[in-house]
């Protein structure tokens, strides 16, 4: 038998992580957009050395499930701070999370940054550098205003699935919508009523921000 007050005071609880939730899974996003786009450049000017290299970290990022990706941050991640900055540094799992959501989302970028900066016509570097603009100039005020429009709409998607994703951040200590769920059920022993109350969290965050987003897209001039 489902308990519906359970359900109640589980979306009760849960509702206090979600902006923690909504503004680590932005953080996320710009983390994975930022290197996202320098892949895509190295790969786009075939940069000797890196761009070959960047071809593989990125098969090998798309290749390992995120939950793996996690792991290994948080085994490694700590270690390598604390062997720059001395054994006492703390790492918190917010940075273990930041870093390896941010670097898994960063390969995905990657292939749409690249789709948004080919879709920019040749012609638009001809006349730019007919004007006398050079390759920093056209890239500023031509290519990019045209790639973030190109880009907007999938980095709204994007943003919902980092939302979504990060249901597996529990697995490494950080409080989000999921640690709270799980929290909740070892309390009250109402295993199914937590997880249900985080699907409807979920798919209510969902339904708002896809709506917000739906009216942005259209806001932005084309």
């Amino acid at each position: 038998m489902i308990h519906m007050e359970y359900i109640l005071e589980d979306i009760v609880r849960i509702l206090t992580v979600v902006p923690f939730t909504l503004l680590s899974a932005v953080l996320i996003l710009a983390v994975g957009v930022a290197l996202g786009m320098v892949w895509a450049l190295i790969q786009l000017y075939r940069i000797p050395v890196l761009s070959g290299a960047v071809k593989g970290l990125i098969a090998c990022i798309r290749g390992v499930p995120l939950l793996i990706h996690l792991y290994l941050a948080y085994c490694f991640l700590p270690g390598v701070i604390q062997a720059l900055f001395g054994p006492e540094t703390e790492v918190p799992a917010l940075a273990v999370m930041l870093a390896a959501y941010g670097i898994y989302i960063s390969a995905g970028q990657s292939e749409n940054m690249k789709g948004a900066f080919t879709a920019v016509e040749q012609g638009q570097w001809d006349a730019a550098a007919s004007i006398g603009m050079g390759r920093w100039q056209t890239l500023k005020r031509v290519v990019f205003p045209q790639m973030v429009r190109i880009v907007t709409p999938v980095i709204f998607n994007s943003y919902l699935g980092v939302v979504k994703g990060m249901s597996l951040a529990f697995t490494i200590g950080v409080q989000d919508i999921m640690a709270v769920a799980k929290l909740c059920s070892l309390e009250n022993y109402g295993y199914l009523e937590s997880y249900i109350a985080a699907g409807l969290v979920y798919w209510a965050l969902c339904q708002m921000m896809g709506t917000g987003f739906k009216k942005l897209e259209t806001a932005i001039p084309y």
